[in-house]
Order: C-alpha cells, then sequence, then structure tokens
C-alpha cells in the first residue's frame, strides 16, 4: 500500500472514534435543551392564539388570504422548530 491509503485509513479510524463527553456537561446540556423546548413551544402556543384572534378580526372584515399567509410562516417555524432537536446534532457533533 502506498503512503496516501496510510493516512487515509489512519484519519478515518480517528474520526470514527467518538469521546463522549463527561456526565456534568450531557446533564447541562439536557437542561438547556428542556428550558428551550418548554420556552419554544410556550411561544408557539402564544403565537397560535394571536393567530386566532387575528383569524377572527380578519374573517369579519373578509381578509382570509393575508391570514393564511401568516399560518404558513406559523406552521414553517414550528416544523423548524420541532426539527431542531435533531438537525443541531449534526452540526454539533453529538
Amino acid at each position: 500500500m502506498n503512503n496516501l491509503n496510510l493516512l487515509t485509513g489512519r484519519a478515518i479510524n480517528i474520526l470514527a472514534a467518538p469521546k463522549p463527553l463527561p456526565g456534568e456537561v450531557t446533564d447541562a446540556i439536557d437542561t438547556v435543551k428542556l428550558w428551550v423546548q418548554g420556552i419554544g413551544g410556550g411561544v408557539a402556543v402564544i403565537g397560535l392564539l394571536i393567530l386566532a384572534i387575528s383569524l377572527f378580526f380578519a374573517n369579519r372584515h373578509g381578509q382570509g388570504q393575508e391570514f393564511m399567509g401568516k399560518v404558513g410562516w406559523w406552521i414553517a417555524g414550528a416544523v423548524l422548530f420541532g426539527l431542531a432537536g435533531v438537525i443541531a446534532p449534526i452540526f454539533l457533533g453529538f
């Protein structure tokens, strides 16, 4: 084998061996994730309530089309927030 194959083989072996974080760090990360999820979920519910109130007034004035644009943004934000827990570890390397 040539030297390049030996170096790439070693590099792959080095990258494939994860090192776990200490218990205190993972507990702290879990606590932060819990707080962020709780606050984000609360903000999403408050946003949905605000959208429901604006639907009432939009329907009263016959402006339902503008409301649907707001609902689309809310759904996109809720989906992105829901997937953040899955996407973040990819970038953070957990």
